[in-house]
């Protein structure tokens, strides 16, 4: 029931049942006070008849000219001059050729009785109704002096507050649209507070993965060093780094499977670690058993290192390629042929296994690059690009884009595969954010002629 039909029927039927209880009261000691007025009357009457009778001449009353007549009976103002009445108003009574009766009029006290009952009567109605109406009032309130306590404890408390209407329909759906609105500040308080946490994280991870950055590219006589980024909204521990040993030229290409500062912290930790064991060890294969070994001692479960190894002998361009379950496949133009190849070395990320089976499925691969030839190696980010509809740009893209850009020459091979993921970009297509990316390319100049290896 609504609050307005709640309190009219409350009033309503008080109101009634005053008025009724009032009807009666009034009706009963009514009819008494008429009763002892015309008792009082009568006898009255029958006290001026009487001395009236005994009386002697017409000097007991004094009797008005003016009266009125009904059904033969006339009625004439009179004054009784002696007597215990004496003074006292009252009517002669006539009939017509024959009897008479003297009443006194009413005494004043039988219509100062009346008077106080109609007071009286008066009084307890209004009192009634207005106990009535405050109670009806009260009744009404009570379910929102509720709603307002809830209310103050929602400020006081805090937005976790349950907020419990009861009472009239009205109440009930303000109760329920205040408690949806507590609901939607705290989501959205929520929301931005995990934000900001998320901007402060993201800021971190920036810092860290820009001081992964390497500072500078390495130059090698007759050769040529190109890398890119592509910045993302996501970041993670992904990085690169070029690392010159032995006369040889290192390239280093890793992807964290974590986010964030996580994903940062681990691949600060991961490069540490391989830039100790790269420059210790002569050969890929037992430079990267040892960081694996250090990284599933350190990593929690679930978190993982990918690597692809290029070492790269710039004298005879012999290089040497170890992946450790880097998922986008390096690939080598062939200036000879003119032709794209993809190269498939084996072995799983770093940190998942203890070392065994690491050691087992790392197989290294020799590539002799010629004047001209071209190795590019990406990150998982730049394949993972994601389009208008959501589809990622993918390795089939890459390779399509490497082979039209590579024929050209390195530096139109690093900006046209660059600029080929970026407008396959579109923000609006990522769900997760957009990941960032990073693009190598190491190539032989064909100037250069060929070295005997020693």
């Amino acid at each position: 029931m609504s609050l307005a039909s709640r309190f009219a029927l409350v009033t309503s039927i008080g109101l009634a049942v005053v008025m009724a209880l009032a009807g009666w009261i009034l009706l009963s000691k009514s009819e008494e006070l008429v009763d002892a007025s015309v008792d009082r009357s009568l006898r009255a009457a029958a006290r001026a008849e009487t001395e009236r009778g005994r009386a002697e001449g017409e000097g007991f009353m004094e009797r008005g000219n003016k009266g009125d007549a009904l059904d033969g009976v006339g009625r004439f103002p009179a004054t009784i001059r002696t007597g215990e009445l004496a003074g006292r108003s009252a009517h002669l009574y006539e009939v017509e050729g024959g009897a008479s009766i003297l009443a006194p009029d009413p005494d004043a006290h039988s219509k100062d009785n009346l008077r106080g009952l109609v007071v009286l009567v008066g009084v307890l109605v209004a009192g009634a109704g207005a106990a009535l109406a405050a109670w009806a009032a009260t009744s009404a309130a009570r379910p929102l002096r509720a709603l307002v306590d809830d209310v103050q404890a929602l400020a006081r408390r805090g937005l976790r507050h349950s907020v419990k209407a009861q009472g009239p329909r009205e109440v009930v759906l303000l109760g329920r649209a205040i408690s949806r609105m507590a609901q939607d500040l705290l989501e959205a308080r929520e929301a931005e507070l995990e934000l900001g946490v998320r901007e402060r994280e993201q800021a971190v991870a920036r810092e860290v993965s820009d001081a992964l950055r390497p500072q500078s590219t390495p130059e090698p006589a007759g050769w040529t060093v190109l890398d890119a980024r592509l910045e993302g909204s996501e970041i993670g521990g992904s990085f690169h780094e070029f690392l010159e040993v032995g006369g040889r030229t290192i390239v280093l290409l890793c992807d964290v499977t974590g986010e964030g500062v996580p994903g940062a912290l681990v691949g600060a930790t991961a490069r540490a670690f391989l830039r100790a064991a790269l420059e210790r060890e002569e050969a890929l294969a037992p430079a990267l058993a040892r960081v694996n070994r250090d990284l599933h001692r350190d990593l929690q479960p679930g978190l993982a290192v990918t690597a692809l190894c290029v070492a790269l002998d710039p004298g005879t361009g012999q290089a040497e390629i170890a992946c450790a379950g880097h998922q986008v496949a390096p690939l080598r133009w062939s200036a000879a042929r003119g032709e794209l190849e993809t190269i498939h070395p084996e072995g799983i990320a770093l940190g998942f296994d203890k070392g065994p089976f690491f050691e087992r499925s790392l197989e290294g691969v020799e590539v002799q690059l010629e004047p001209g030839d071209a190795l590019l190696l990406a990150s998982t980010g730049l394949v993972a690009q994601p389009g208008a509809g959501g589809e990622e740009w993918g390795e089939d893209a890459l390779q399509a884009s490497a082979a039209r850009h590579l024929a050209t020459g390195p530096y139109d091979a690093i900006a046209g595969v660059q600029d080929d993921a970026e407008a396959h970009r579109d923000p609006g297509g990522a769900s997760g954010g957009l990941p960032d990316a990073t693009l190598v390319v190491v190539a032989r100049d064909r100037t250069t002629p060929r070295s005997e290896a020693p």
